[in-house]
């Protein structure tokens, strides 16, 4: 893909931190959780760009921020390169529009009172974007799209009438009926079987090609993401560790944390040609003295005792595509 000068979603430094309220009768208040640690990636126009992190990488966060459904703690947001960062009112409002998200959860993500009809159109009618013939024919044209046939039979269907697969293609007719730029995929397959997925994997690369839509692709699967994306992004603790094209970090991983999201996959090493990395320890060293260490520290067994103790490592280019903040990864 040709990296282009405008990105249509460029993250500059952005961190966010959860703060535990005091409860009535505590005398003490937990430690801040530190999500997201001054991350910076660009997304460029009809790319699907995967986000691949562990539970409690920070992953989903990012994605919430990214639409606007929580606050930033610093850093930027630009989307074709406007800063959304602070904006309320008609610009918000406006940027819903442009901008959507899938949820993880089918059965939740739906509201379970409403048609699939009335599912679908709510976003037209909010956005008041078209009389109620257009929204029929608008309707029936993204329910199409995303593989019910004929599309008229699922209008006066309800969720619970569908199975899982068909909800979540509900939720994506939901997230492109308004024609968005860019959509935050947030683990849409993580509930579904391996035939769902892969048909859900086929509707958003169809998207990306037909419509030119951006993605911003959510999962704990260095697989799913190999499968589906242009580039990877993965995410450790709040900290992106590693970036670049699918292939190449696949194949060539930097980063000791993406090695051991590979080794985890069951079908890896299968190759014969294939190493395995076993970057792991088999139980965690202790935290250092120090309150500048790389994150992965703890778990990793390639880390200098001394180094990689007492500096946080910065993303160091690897090629002209390819980056990873790992003192060793050069």
């Amino acid at each position: 893909m040709n990296r282009s000068a405008h990105p249509v979603v460029r993250i500059d430094r952005l961190s966010k931190i959860y703060r535990p309220k005091r409860t009535l009768g505590s005398s003490h208040s937990s430690h801040p959780v530190i999500a997201l640690n001054q991350v910076s990636l660009d997304i460029e126009r009809g790319e699907i760009f995967g986000l691949v992190g562990g539970s409690g990488s920070g992953k989903t966060t990012l994605g919430r921020l990214l639409v606007k459904l929580e606050k930033s703690d610093g850093g930027k947001i630009y989307l074709s390169e406007n800063d959304t960062t602070r904006i309320r009112g008609q610009a918000l409002k406006a940027f819903r529009a442009k901008v959507q998200m899938i949820f993880q959860d089918p059965y939740q993500s739906l509201n379970p009172q409403l048609t699939i009809f009335d599912t679908v159109s709510e976003p037209l009618i909010i956005h008041k974007t078209s009389s109620r013939s257009t929204r029929i024919k608008k309707v029936r044209k993204v329910l199409t799209t995303v593989g019910f046939s004929p599309a008229e039979d699922y209008f006066s269907r309800y969720p619970h009438e569908l199975s899982g697969g068909q909800r979540q293609r509900v939720a994506i007719a939901r997230a492109i009926v308004l024609n968005p730029e860019f959509i935050v995929a947030d683990e849409p397959t993580s509930m579904l079987d391996a035939t769902n997925s892969f048909q859900i994997f086929n509707i958003l690369s169809d998207l990306r090609k037909k419509q030119r839509v951006t993605f911003l692709f959510i999962t704990h699967s260095l697989a799913a993401a190999n499968f589906l994306c242009d580039r990877i992004g993965v995410i450790y603790h709040g900290n992106l560790v590693e970036k670049g094209p699918a292939r190449q970090i696949i194949r060539h991983p930097a980063h000791p944390y993406t090695k051991a999201l590979l080794d985890a996959l069951p079908s890896y090493c299968q190759d014969p040609a294939c190493t395995f990395h076993n970057t792991l320890l088999e139980s965690p060293r202790d935290l250092p003295g120090s309150s500048h260490y790389c994150p992965f520290f703890t778990l990793c067994r390639e880390a200098d005792p001394y180094q990689c103790a007492s500096e946080t490592p910065n993303m160091i280019h690897l090629s002209a595509t390819h980056s990873a903040a790992c003192f060793k990864a050069g």
